[in-house]
């Protein structure tokens, strides 16, 4: 059971460390991986860019360098100091106003917000429409 475990992770390892997905142009740091800026080498076929759908590069990224899951990061919904949508729901009692970021996060991850009204700091969670739930 353990031998088979290993053996998923590993399979794991070796598609996140693929390097035959290339930059077929310069992606810019914070630039999102496309069909259009990425291409595929080595016989591999689409599935390939599925992994990657949704990611941005860290790092700017230049042609024919490998796009790995280790130079690429989910996508931000939220950046440093963007006005955000803040919703407390308990319920059926839904309390929304307006904050300000405090620093970048993507889907599902924790990012500190001053409450812009009573200026309280707060900690959410990002939700797909870019909004954060706070509890």
């Amino acid at each position: 059971m353990i031998a088979l475990v290993a053996l998923g992770l590993s399979a794991v390892a070796v598609l996140a460390d693929a390097s035959s997905l290339v930059a077929a142009e310069v992606i810019p740091a914070g630039g999102g991986v496309t069909v259009a800026n990425a291409e595929l080498r080595d016989g591999d076929g689409p599935e390939l860019y599925d992994l990657y759908a949704g990611r941005e590069v860290r790092r700017t990224v230049y042609a024919g360098q490998p796009i790995t899951f280790e130079n690429t990061r989910s996508a931000r919904l939220v950046t440093r100091n963007q006005v955000v949508m803040i919703k407390f729901i308990s319920g059926p009692l839904e309390i929304s106003t307006s904050g300000r970021a405090m620093g970048d996060a993507a889907l599902n991850e924790t990012v500190s917000v001053l409450n812009l009204q009573s200026r309280q700091m707060v900690q959410g969670v990002v939700k797909a429409d870019g909004w954060v739930l706070v509890q």
